[in-house]
């Protein structure tokens, strides 16, 4: 009796023993193999602003950053792509339209500038300042003056000239709402002082032309200019970030009974950006790059089928 309770001693001892030693072992720590094989999240590329301070050719609601200038080159070519063919390189050995601007940000939210289409001989000066930002709603005011200064001749004809008066003002509020970085809408109510481009001879005046008169050598009978005073459109743009740095832009401006005949207006782009510089390829009906060429839509616009192409070049140095 007295050894069963010995060796049942003995054993307890033994059983507790071994489980205090199992409770000191320490829990296993991962090796460093399995630390060195664990991936950490990769930072994601930031979007890049998904409009210069244009967006094809409308104005985009917003202004680069205080000291920053910005140089603007555009090239249209003048003939539609319904007449390309191998002879002429599908167009590309066709007439061209260039353009050249420059833009300055002295201060935050203030951008002035001047730009000069070769199409008429068009200047334009501008200002643009842009409104506190409220959410994803965005706002902008523009103003300024289209003018011309060269007489166009074209040969040993009569026609075209340039059209007198050789002005106007016009003003255009901006509205935007972003949907993040990846898409905006843009919608810019423009008035313009008047359109007056070059002389065409017709046999009925178009609806409200007030520069319409008899021709002195008929037919035609009667020759214009174009001329529309107090003018008032609506033009919409969008643009949505395929990538970061890849981004599609479009625009449309309606047409306008009185000043447009030609139908709606439209344009698209396909834009890269890299750094300072964008590029984007065009494609439209409308190839105007001035508001008192868009504005009305005319007169590049000869038919609505028609489809020409072309570039913009950007270009920003931060200049403080």
């Amino acid at each position: 009796m007295r050894k069963s309770v010995l060796a049942a001693a003995v054993l307890i001892g033994l059983t507790a023993g071994g489980s205090g030693a199992a409770q000191e072992t320490p829990p296993p720590t991962p090796t460093p193999a399995a630390a060195q094989g664990s991936e950490e999240p990769k930072e994601k590329i930031p979007f890049r602003p998904i409009e210069s301070n244009l967006i094809v050719a409308l104005p985009s609601v917003a202004v680069p950053a205080a000291g920053t200038l910005t140089f603007l080159v555009t090239h249209r070519f003048t003939q539609p792509l319904e007449q390309g063919s191998i002879n002429n390189f599908f167009t590309l050995d066709s007439g061209n339209a260039w353009g050249f601007g420059l833009w300055y940000a002295p201060i935050k939210n203030l951008e002035a500038g001047i730009y000069r289409a070769s199409e008429l001989a068009t200047y334009e000066a501008s200002a643009k300042y842009e409104l506190p930002s409220l959410g994803g709603f965005a706002s902008s005011l523009r103003v300024g003056e289209d003018w011309r200064t060269e007489v166009i001749e074209s040969g040993d004809q009569t026609l075209p000239f340039s059209a007198s008066p050789k002005s106007g003002f016009f003003a255009q509020a901006i509205l935007a709402y972003s949907f993040g970085p990846y898409a905006r809408v843009t919608v810019i109510p423009t008035y313009l002082q008047r359109t007056n481009l070059v002389k065409f001879f017709v046999d009925v005046p178009p609806p409200g032309d007030k520069s319409c008169r008899p021709s002195d050598n008929p037919p035609p009978a009667y020759i214009c200019s174009s001329l529309y005073e107090n003018v008032f459109n609506v033009p919409v743009a969008v643009s949505i970030a395929i990538t970061h740095s890849i981004t599609i832009h479009a625009e449309v401006i309606p047409r306008i009974s009185a000043v447009n005949s030609s139908g709606v207006g439209w344009a698209v782009s396909a834009e890269k950006s890299l750094l300072r510089h964008r590029f984007a390829f065009f494609a439209g009906n409308q190839r105007a790059t001035t508001v008192d060429q868009y504005t009305g839509a005319i007169p590049l616009v000869r038919s609505p089928s028609n489809i020409y192409i072309g570039f913009n070049l950007y270009r920003a140095w931060k200049l403080k």
